[in-house]
């Protein structure tokens, strides 16, 4: 049997309306997915850099019985910057390599105003008073998936939503990780 013109097998207008409607739904269900995976995923490397900064600065501890200085500052000065002994957290990568690199915080805005690393502050002197008294303590803080670095001690909780205001803080020694 012979095909005519019209009995041609195809897709009719409506069929292929039909498929590009569904692509659409899939795709306007999957994309918030996807961008929420991103900054979990960011929020665990934020965690993983800063638990291995904690064990360089553990481990720097041990070796000089004091952390690495920060001027006060909480942002780690370029070599040519400040003398010495106040690199922040550039020392722990030399001489003595405690960790390759210094990390950067998956969540710095691009701008020139900002460091591009977490900030670090400690004033290796002990706490005087408080739950945290006869300690030496320091703190890692980054920006959080808000990008905002307000820094006043609102963390950022998951529970909250991906996007929730707060900055992702780890203090130490035994003192918590800010979760």
């Amino acid at each position: 049997m012979r095909r005519t013109l019209h009995q041609n097998p195809g897709f009719t207008l409506i069929e292929l309306l039909i498929v590009v409607a569904i692509i659409a739904i899939l795709a306007a269900i999957a994309v918030p997915n996807f961008l929420e995976a991103q900054t979990r995923a960011k929020v665990s490397r934020s965690w993983s850099d800063m638990r291995s900064m904690a064990t360089a600065l553990e481990a720097y501890r041990i070796d000089y019985n004091a952390y690495p200085y920060d001027m006060g500052s909480g942002r780690v000065a370029p070599r040519h910057f400040y003398a010495s002994p106040f690199l922040g957290l550039e020392v722990l990568t030399t001489p003595s390599a405690y960790i390759t690199s210094v990390p950067k915080d998956p969540f710095i805005p691009n701008t020139e105003s900002f460091p591009e690393t977490f900030v670090y502050y400690c004033e290796n002197m002990e706490i005087p008073f408080g739950p945290y008294a006869n300690r030496v303590i320091w703190q890692l803080s980054g920006f959080g998936p808000d990008m905002d670095a307000d820094f006043n001690f609102l963390v950022y909780d998951a529970t909250n939503g991906t996007v929730s205001n707060g900055d992702i803080f780890f203090w130490g020694p035994g003192i918590g990780t800010g979760r």
